[in-house]
């Protein structure tokens, strides 16, 4: 992974650790205040029914994250390794050696090669416009299925903290519900519903927080890969083209 990347599942790992160390001093402060500190099973108590939604939105943010930052690995969607054989392979105009490698080794960059190579057919003139015609296409299909991922961690981003606005949302309805009832001289029976309505919106932040800036690492990384293999892609296309030339000077065609 390059070090955006890098940078993103480190600043997202650090605000969780704060914000987990803050409500831990929180805890711990004011002694003569509190009689007993709260857990975070306690805090999760309190949070009511939005905490679930919440959760659920921290567990898909750990596993998306994993997810991403293996299948973006810039190893992975480049595949270096292939690439002086693919180019080896396309200059002589060994068309069936290039796409057994393609098959050997799928990829972003082998099967958008392998899509164009596939318009190449046995007994017949080579047209290098058809086989980058059809990367083309291949290379819309390949881009749009690797961006799903980042999809639903936007997704999980911009739900998290809208499932922290509805808890605040029924907690202060509770609470006011109470004060309606005539129980505004009693604070300690309007504490479950404030703390509802405070725990669910720092719940809902904290996953999103995060989550954005893995979004948004996690994407610029991507792109960088794509432009990547695009160039290579423009080099493997340039050796078919020059394998070509070659023969066509061979049979004496101007080419």
């Amino acid at each position: 992974m390059t070090t955006k990347a890098n940078f993103s599942m480190i600043a997202a790992i650090a605000f969780l650790a704060g914000a987990l160390a803050l409500i831990a001093h929180g805890q711990a402060a004011g002694p003569e205040v509190q009689t007993a500190s709260k857990s975070l099973l306690d805090y999760w108590r309190v949070g009511g029914f939005a905490m679930y939604p919440i959760g659920l939105c921290s567990v898909a943010v750990v596993g998306l994250s994993i997810y991403c930052a293996i299948l973006y690995k810039t190893a992975r969607m480049t595949q270096p390794a292939l690439v002086p054989l693919l180019s080896e392979s396309l200059e002589a105009l060994d068309i069936e050696k290039a796409k057994s490698i393609c098959q050997g080794a799928p990829g972003v960059l082998s099967n958008v090669l392998s899509a164009g190579l596939s318009r190449i057919r046995p007994e017949t003139e080579i047209k290098v416009e058809e086989v980058e015609k059809a990367m083309e296409e291949a290379s819309v299909e390949e881009v749009s299925a690797g961006m799903k991922p980042l999809g639903y961690l936007s997704i999980v981003t911009q739900v998290a903290p809208m499932f922290g606005l509805l808890g605040t949302v029924t907690g202060m309805i509770g609470a006011f519900d109470k004060i309606g009832m005539g129980q505004m001289g009693s604070p300690e029976k309007l504490a479950d519903n404030i703390g509802e309505a405070m725990i669910t919106t720092a719940a809902g932040l904290i996953v999103a927080i995060p989550a954005m800036f893995a979004y948004f690492g996690f994407k610029a990384h991507y792109t960088a890969n794509i432009s990547r293999i695009s160039t290579l892609l423009g080099d493997l296309t340039f050796s078919l083209k020059e394998g070509v030339r070659k023969s066509h000077a061979e049979k004496g065609m101007v080419f």
